[in-house]
């Protein structure tokens, strides 16, 4: 029955979104090979399924709206890489809340299930997303060096500062690649060139570059060589990137007991829920086991964000 209830939730599911998310890059990529391939019909999303999921954005839109959420939601988007609407992200994250608690109440039971599937499904998406933004944004930070010294080879080959970005994005790869191709479109809407790259550090959070803006702007402001200004600042990044690297491998040790830590109660309290269901019912039953089992999950949470503060260095 449970497994049944998991198809029925998925299928929904699946028909919900599809019309709602752009994966941009494999539709690119699909795009190519469809050129040499012969054109034959092919099946679309009905008029019902386009009509629920045009309903369910309408409703999603005006509740963020009234809320005051788009434009966080929109930059946080954004900032992930992730080409999707503002209203279709509350509805993933409402519909991942039902089938995890569809699941879990399949598996462990209704009460277990519900309070265990709501709240991390729930927060899990928000997780994914910061995680999904701090990925994006090292790896931009690791490709800066690089990029920017194709910058200063083009410069020195004779290109102005926007055919040298121009060229390096057409080379680089992503997030690179689209974030300073966004820049030059901004130049052409009339956008200063420094002012756009330098809203590319603010969505990048990348203070390397946003010190290599500042250098642009000073020598357009006294004159100078930028070529060798640039370079210059490459040089000092590649010298953080490397200290960056070193404090990460010295700390590497302290964040893998601290993962082994947080994660070991909530492992074999799942592995005895499974195997033993019976072990754990006093927490479930009684008032005593309901208020340790509460003041267990508060002390996890004080004791994840207190390693989590020690294992963070910040250089």
């Amino acid at each position: 029955m449970g497994g049944l209830v998991f198809l029925a939730l998925l299928a929904f599911g699946l028909v919900l979104f599809s019309p709602l998310i752009d994966f941009a890059r494999h539709r690119r990529r699909l795009s190519q090979v469809e050129r040499f391939r012969v054109r034959t019909p092919t099946a679309t999303a009905s008029p019902a399924d386009r009509s629920l999921a045009q309903a369910a954005l309408a409703v999603s839109a005006k509740v963020v709206a009234a809320r005051g959420m788009e434009a966080r939601i929109a930059d946080r988007l954004d900032r992930a890489g992730l080409r999707m609407g503002v209203s279709a992200w509350p509805l993933l994250r409402g519909f991942t809340v039902v089938m995890l608690a569809a699941v879990l109440v399949a598996l462990i039971g209704p009460l277990f299930g519900v309070a265990l599937g709501v709240v991390p499904g729930w927060f899990g998406p928000g997780i994914f997303l910061r995680a999904r933004i701090d990925r994006r944004q090292q790896k931009f930070a690791a490709q800066l060096p690089d990029a920017l010294q194709l910058v200063i080879g083009s410069l020195r080959s004779g290109f102005s500062l926007a055919q040298a970005i121009d060229a390096m994005a057409r080379e680089a790869a992503e997030p690179v690649a689209g974030e300073f191709s966004r820049a030059l479109s901004e130049t052409r809407l009339g956008v200063d060139l420094e002012d756009a790259l330098a809203r590319v550090a603010q969505r990048m959070r990348s203070k390397d570059l946003a010190w290599a803006v500042v250098a642009i702007r000073v020598q357009r402001e006294v004159g100078g060589n930028l070529a060798e200004v640039l370079s210059t600042t490459v040089g000092t990044m590649r010298e953080r990137q490397a200290l960056r690297r070193h404090v990460r491998a010295l700390a590497a040790e302290g964040k893998l007991s601290a993962y082994i830590l947080i994660a070991l109660p909530i492992v074999v309290a799942l592995v005895l829920m499974l195997t033993r269901p019976g072990y754990l019912a006093p927490l479930v039953h009684s008032a005593v086991g309901v208020g340790m089992l509460l003041v267990g999950a508060g002390l996890m949470v004080l004791g994840t964000f207190w390693m989590a503060r020690i294992v963070k260095v910040e250089v």
